[in-house]
């Protein structure tokens, strides 16, 4: 056994594209379908990864959607705010 790795057991970190898959479900509007579209991968293929993610943390989709925006490893650009255009930039005053 390696540092606590048990043999079939789900490694306890998300993939890069766990999070990409769960980011384009969140932007899609729980829509597998399109956030496998978003993505270009099969429908099946977006589900897989869902389900991994919630196997390895433990968690619900809408946890792990929760977590993911509170800790800021989660990130959905149609959810964000633009940033802040201070009156400086806006102005031409800072060129």
């Amino acid at each position: 056994m390696r540092d606590g790795y048990v043999r079939g057991a789900p490694p306890r970190t998300r993939t890069p594209r766990q999070a990409d898959v769960l980011a384009a479900f969140m932007a899609a509007g729980g829509s597998v379908a399109e956030a496998a579209a978003r993505v270009r991968i099969r429908p099946g293929t977006a589900k897989r990864h869902l389900a991994d993610l919630r196997t390895r943390s433990g968690l619900t989709t809408e946890q792990l959607i929760y977590r993911g925006r509170a800790e800021g490893w989660l990130v959905v650009p149609s959810l964000e705010r633009p940033p802040e255009v201070s009156t400086w930039d806006r102005d031409g005053a800072g060129e």
